[in-house]
């Protein structure tokens, strides 16, 4: 996020605690009126649950707007109305039982001394947080820093990474502190680097993922590094396929674990807002819902991997909201976070027994919002990947993949754009199975997947389509530009260096490619790229074919 965003959002919290201290301002005259008329015997058991009712809602609010005194107060008074409420007889004797309890607890003193409170505000010492840019290069690729003594080992690690798809700088320990890391998605640094160091010398918070690499293997190694506090260890010499898919991994949880749609339910404008404004300037995309009446098509709509839904709004009863979510099947699995400032663990794990699946307790800090989403994000697009992803390379499973190729022809037909289907086979796979081992064979999948990962745009799709065999599909992208970007990866494919039973070897890539929108079905268009793939083939593989380049007798071949 800009720093020109990063002012805006802290302009908006400002605005906010000044609309929340008006209205807090007015809550309190409206709880003094209340209180006096339920003292006069004006009023009964519906005066005390009305003053109750804002009392809960500022002792809720208060602190998150930095008005920490101002909610314990509203907290201890709400406790003192409890009481009375959870009688519901309505008998006349009540009546003198609040008005002797008003009196002797000097209640209505104390509420005015609230008004008192909204000027000591309480700085929580937190900076509001904020996105970090992308980790990549121009060219889409991420960034990896290596940290060796060694010049010309740091360059001969980065040359064997550059075909992965990684983007490689080099730097000497003397430079180790002078290295601006916001751009850098994982560091590789050396064990004696980092032991004499003592310490990672970067802050947990800012830094990316950080690789090991040991000259022993030996447990007190392990031990001795992990204490140090590294994400990720390996030992020479380097197998540079395992490198590169650790390091995958590595980025990809660090990018997860930053992200997620959060769907906020709050009937408290104000909050609803400010928990908004506070997951946005995290990097969460935020659906915002003040009235329950309107959640089922919004959910439909925003799709969220979360809900974080007050217990109390109105008429309307969190735990009833969420049990009736899950009437749905669709939304038996949607992670719900309950926010309320009730404290009672009785009350906590009942609401949690009726729909939910966490409780934070009001005032929620920004760290604690922050972190509770990312953990619960991350949990959530977990779970996600074990149904749609096919578990080797993380990518589309097969049936999911035509799905969204189905889409992206539908959008071209219908937005008259140029978008191409690839059909893509690893060469003579079976070899690399049979001389090196299937779990050689599996990094050589993962190889291509990671690669394709890389060079390819954000917006394409890519799928597994099973074994060897994958499909990507490329919006707003004509053949020639998609065979400049397949010859790219056909290239960069055939430049990694593998490591099986037989010694090192490389690996080819055959495509092929069909314009979706020449074909009045998906599946149609599916086929021609596969049989542009299969002319590949025939052709002597190690490249790519469009379907307009065979001939017709080949177009009316079947593929095999």
């Amino acid at each position: 996020m800009s720093d020109e965003k990063t002012a805006d959002v802290l302009r908006k919290l400002d605005v906010l605690k000044t609309r929340f201290r008006e209205k807090a301002s007015g809550d309190i005259n409206l709880i003094e009126l209340m209180a006096m008329d339920a003292a006069a015997g004006r009023g009964g058991q519906e005066e005390v649950r009305r003053a109750y009712q804002v009392l809960h809602r500022l002792a809720g609010s208060a602190g998150t707007f930095g008005f920490r005194a101002l909610g314990e107060e509203a907290r201890a008074l709400e406790l003192v109305l409890k009481p009375y409420l959870e009688s519901e007889t309505g008998a006349p004797g009540d009546l003198s039982e609040i008005h002797e309890m008003l009196l002797n607890e000097n209640f209505i003193g104390r509420v005015r001394g609230l008004e008192s409170l909204l000027a000591v505000e309480e700085s929580e010492g937190e900076a509001t947080e904020t996105p970090k840019d992308s980790n990549t290069d121009s060219a889409g690729q991420p960034e990896v820093l290596i940290i060796e003594p060694e010049q010309t080992s740091g360059e001969y690690l980065a040359n064997l990474l550059v075909p992965h798809g990684f983007s490689v700088q080099c730097a000497t320990p003397r430079e180790l502190f002078s290295k601006d890391l916001s751009r850098i998605s994982v560091v590789l640094i050396r064990d004696d680097v980092l032991i004499a160091q003592e310490q990672i010398p970067w802050p947990s918070q800012d830094r990316p993922p950080i690789i090991c690499i040991g000259s022993s293997d030996a447990f007190d190694e392990r031990y001795r590094i992990a204490a140090l506090g590294v994400d990720g260890f390996v030992s020479e010499p380097v197998d540079v396929p395992v490198l590169a898919d650790y390091m995958e991994r590595l980025i990809n949880e660090k990018m997860e674990f930053g992200s997620g749609r959060v769907m906020v339910i709050d009937d408290d404008p104000e909050l609803l807002e400010r928990y908004s404004l506070i997951l946005e300037g995290g990097g969460f995309e935020v659906r915002r819902v003040s009235s329950p009446a309107t959640v089922l098509s919004a959910l439909s709509e925003f799709r969220p991997d979360i809900i974080l839904m007050d217990v109390q709004m109105g008429n309307f009863n969190g735990t009833t909201l969420a049990r009736m979510l899950r009437f749905d099947p669709e939304w038996v699995g949607l992670h719900i976070i309950f926010l309320s400032s009730e404290e009672d663990s009785e009350f906590q794990f009942d609401a949690l027994s009726q729909g939910g699946d966490d409780f934070l307790t009001k005032p929620v800090s920004d760290r604690i919002l922050l972190q509770a989403a990312r953990v619960r994000c991350y949990r959530a697009r977990q779970l996600d990947k074990l149904a749609s992803r096919d578990s080797l390379t993380g990518l589309l499973k097969h049936s999911l993949a035509k799905s969204e190729v189905g889409k992206e022809h539908g959008r071209c037909q219908r937005l008259d754009y140029p978008s191409v289907v690839a059909m893509l086979d690893l060469d003579h796979f079976k070899q690399v199975n049979d001389r090196h081992g299937h779990r050689v064979g599996d990094l050589v999948i993962k190889g291509l997947a990671n690669l394709l990962r890389h060079r390819l745009r954000k917006t394409d799709v890519i799928g597994r389509y099973g074994g060897e065999e994958f499909i990507v599909a490329l919006p707003n992208c004509t053949l020639e530009n998609a065979r400049r970007s397949m010859e790219a990866v056909c290239q960069q494919m055939s430049k990694i260096e593998f490591t099986g039973a037989e010694g090192a070897f490389s690996v080819t890539l055959s495509i092929g490619m069909a314009s979706l929108a020449d074909y009045e079905k998906s599946e149609d268009a599916i086929e021609a790229a596969d049989k542009a793939l299969y002319g590949r083939k025939a052709a002597g593989r190690n490249g790519v074919t469009s379907i307009n380049d065979l001939d017709w007798d080949q177009k009316e071949s079947e593929p095999g």
